[in-house]
């Protein structure tokens, strides 16, 4: 796991510097390791999905990013439970795939789900809530 680590961190800066299919190999190599070593269900696998769904996002990819999404929730749901901060950016890295496809109604179930989360867990004054309420509000506009 600490080498799963040390790839999902070369990722992240890859990631950070624009270099994406470097940031996605990476981060490959980092969910082949924490899937063979703490199993497909854990909340680092979870995470490792995550990390590839935003590189497909920023590619443009977002039916890959979707899917990696979507793997990424089901784990959080089952290990972590509905309320989780983590489910919460799930739903909020869910809502920014829709608004970029254009389907804004999509968008703002997600962010519905993920402010009500924040704001429960997190609360009104905790700069992800606030940063969630603003793209609802933007919606709005």
């Amino acid at each position: 796991p600490y080498v799963a680590a040390s790839y999902n961190n070369m990722g992240k800066v890859h990631k950070n510097k624009g270099e994406d299919d470097k940031a996605l190999g990476h981060y490959q190599k980092s969910l082949a390791i924490y899937l063979k070593q703490l199993g497909p269900e854990h909340p680092y696998v979870a995470a490792s999905y995550n990390n590839i769904g935003l590189v497909h996002h920023k590619k443009g990819e977002h039916d890959k990013a979707l899917e990696h999404f979507q793997k990424a929730l089901a784990i959080q749901l089952k290990q972590l439970g509905p309320e989780h901060p983590s489910v919460a950016k799930s739903y909020n890295n869910m809502a920014y795939l829709y608004k970029a496809k254009k389907d804004l109604a999509k968008a703002k179930e997600y962010w519905e789900k993920a402010y009500a989360i924040c704001l429960k867990k997190l609360g009104p004054n905790h700069p992800y809530t606030k940063g969630t309420k603003a793209e609802l509000d933007a919606l709005k506009e």
